[in-house]
């Protein structure tokens, strides 16, 4: 079977698909055969060895396959189920605990880039019914990430209004959860051609960062002084703008880092507004099916920018590591 590795050094121009035998399953696996793939930036992270994971390493969090082989133990999925791959494998419900950390796909154990994988029951999850493979493969970490920042973190509530940064898969998936259920959206991105797309799925207003350095002002007037209720933090780089257009008592989730780790950070606006600044590691699995309850009632479609064979592997890297895409970007196998 072919796998997606990174390996001899870091860089995408190291990763590659390579032979490997198929995986034999377990007395508590699931052997799928996998259909769809899609990238995250941790995919980006782990190939540029910014966690120093060890090489050389199959990549990989989001994967949708179909059943193939089960053994008796097995209660929860039959031959031929359509199935997704949960990355915080052992998080199956409630709050997040330290230990859950030790087995997330991709990061700290073989991720799931690979044409058969062998899992536990506790790690996959059955897809919406309304979604084709190729979409559900979009659904582990981008989608469940945007569900768990915004009602299990963020409390978002009809009516109330939240700021996304950027265009990628988490804020397009927030744009769609909370309009989902009456809420305002306000996303800023640097690109008026995304602008218009965003406002096409529904956002409530829309502001070009580039164009619009001093967009604190502009979401402060769209909310009349009263600041916006959630943000989603995506790029950390600029989180004193954010405090800016924070309400009294909101809550930003910081769920990506993509202006990097550090930051100088006034604290005044935290303190005075009685801000929460939480970290969100994605979602339960637990989550997960409620989320896809959701998607199913409202039919919910994400929103797939680019399809790519593997083949072309280098060139969806590519693609999406220069930030061109609006959504997610997808991998055939």
């Amino acid at each position: 079977m072919k796998s997606i590795v990174i390996k001899n050094s870091y860089g995408l121009d190291n990763v590659s698909t390579e032979e490997q035998p198929i995986p034999t399953i377990q007395s508590n696996e699931v052997l799928v055969k996998i259909k769809s793939i899609s990238l995250n930036q941790l995919d980006l992270m782990i190939a540029k060895g910014a966690l120093g994971t060890k090489l050389p390493h199959v990549l990989g969090s989001d994967a949708v396959g179909v059943v193939e082989k089960t053994v008796n133990s097995i209660s929860k999925f039959k031959v031929g189920d359509v199935v997704s791959t949960h990355f915080i494998q052992s998080w199956q419900s409630g709050n997040l605990q330290a230990s859950n950390l030790l087995n997330r796909l991709g990061t700290d154990v073989p991720g799931v880039f690979s044409e058969y994988i062998a899992l536990s029951e506790d790690s996959l999850v059955k897809i919406p019914a309304n979604l084709t493979t190729e979409e559900a493969s979009t659904l582990p970490i981008a989608g469940l990430t945007a569900w768990e920042a915004l009602f299990n973190v963020g409390g978002l509530k009809e009516k109330q209004t939240v700021l996304l940064q950027g265009t990628g898969g988490v804020s397009i998936f927030a744009l769609q959860f909370a309009k989902s259920i009456g809420a305002k959206v306000i996303i800023i991105s640097s690109s008026d051609e995304k602008i218009e797309k965003a406002k096409l799925l529904g956002a409530d207003e829309a502001i070009n960062y580039k164009t619009n350095p001093d967009w604190p002002k502009k979401v402060l007037e769209l909310t009349k002084g009263a600041g916006v209720d959630l943000a989603l933090e995506m790029s950390w780089a600029e989180i004193g703008k954010t405090t800016t257009v924070m309400r009294f008592g909101g809550k930003i989730a910081v769920v990506g880092l993509l202006g990097g780790a550090n930051v100088n950070l006034s604290v005044f606006d935290i303190n005075q507004k009685n801000l929460s600044i939480i970290g969100v590691q994605v979602g339960s699995k637990a989550s997960f099916e409620e989320m896809n309850k959701r998607i199913e009632t409202h039919d919910i479609k994400p929103v797939v920018d680019k399809f790519f064979p593997l083949s072309e592997l280098s060139e969806a890297l590519d693609y999406f590591d220069k930030g061109k895409h609006f959504g997610k970007v997808v991998l055939t196998f």
